[in-house]
């Protein structure tokens, strides 16, 4: 079988015989594949017949479209493919209910998060002890002011003994990333996304372009919303100690700078991608205030 895909649309070609027939792609000028013939010899003796199948599917670039075709070679499929398309059967059943994508996106990353709530918690004990720990690794830090390396050595001890982490407070979100991979792979090839609406989103599966700046340039408004929750979920999430400040992976997803980075890697995302993200981060804060209260 030979297939050209794209994001949403596949051309998928099986001779019925494949031992008997050669696929043979030809290129473009990019040197991308452009088309496939087929090429086959039978060799008949006088009066003899033959009958040669081919089985062709256009349409969308959807599994169960595919496998429903015979054609499920053409979406293969790995690990975080397939929690992702269990995940996508989820929203659709909640796109079902509230007629709109956009509302079904948001509610999905609210119930992932809510599943994912134990762990925030865990979380938030933890940045707790280590707020109870700052007068000790103020000490230690006064103590070692001449010895950087012993400073840190001592104050990571008493985390050992405490049985804290210093990178705590970015547990929920290093939990989110593989769900959100597994999404991500499902959710670009849904063609309901195609066209659909949300508040000023005007098409889900593209960047929300609120506006054209000078230049030519979208201004994205999702992704720097985005940015800016996730940078107030840090601050909430995590204490900034002695450790935060001389671990530099630690002061790195502390600071603004792990936001920042995510922001300019969503800004070309699917609209609907950043929609879940900017959910997950507004829903951890929810989670971490009403556990505070």
């Amino acid at each position: 079988m030979a297939t050209l895909s794209e994001r949403y649309f596949c051309q998928a070609i099986k001779p019925s015989h494949e031992g008997h027939a050669s696929l043979i792609p030809s290129a473009d000028k990019k040197g991308s594949a452009a088309s496939v013939s087929i090429e086959s010899s039978v060799i008949l003796q006088p009066l003899e017949e033959a009958e040669y199948v081919v089985t062709v599917y256009l349409g969308p670039r959807d599994f169960f479209r595919l496998r429903e075709a015979g054609f499920e070679q053409a979406f293969p499929l790995g690990m975080l493919n397939k929690i992702g398309l269990a995940l996508i059967l989820f929203l659709k059943w909640i796109a079902s209910i509230t007629h709109n994508y956009g509302v079904a996106v948001v509610a999905l990353s609210v119930l992932v998060t809510s599943v994912l709530s134990p762990f925030t918690l865990i979380s938030l004990r933890s940045m707790k002890t280590m707020q109870k720990l700052q007068p000790k690794i103020e000490q230690i830090k006064t103590k070692y002011k001449g010895d950087q390396q012993r400073a840190t050595q001592e104050t990571f001890a008493l985390f050992r003994e405490h049985k804290v982490s210093p990178l705590s407070g970015c547990l929920p979100m290093l939990l989110q990333l593989p769900i959100f991979f597994a999404i991500w792979s499902a959710i670009t090839h849904v063609i309901e996304f195609r066209g659909a609406k949300f508040l000023w989103i005007k098409d889900l599966s593209m960047p929300d372009r609120l506006a054209t700046l000078p230049m030519g340039v979208d201004l994205n408004l999702l992704p720097i919303v985005m940015a800016a929750a996730m940078f107030f979920q840090t601050k909430l999430s995590t204490s900034r100690t002695a450790a935060t400040e001389t671990n530099p992976m630690a002061k790195m997803m502390s600071g603004p700078m792990m936001s920042i980075m995510f922001g300019v890697m969503f800004y070309g995302f699917p609209s609907s991608l950043v929609l879940y993200w900017l959910t997950n981060s507004l829903s951890s804060m929810a989670i971490y205030r009403f556990a505070k209260a």
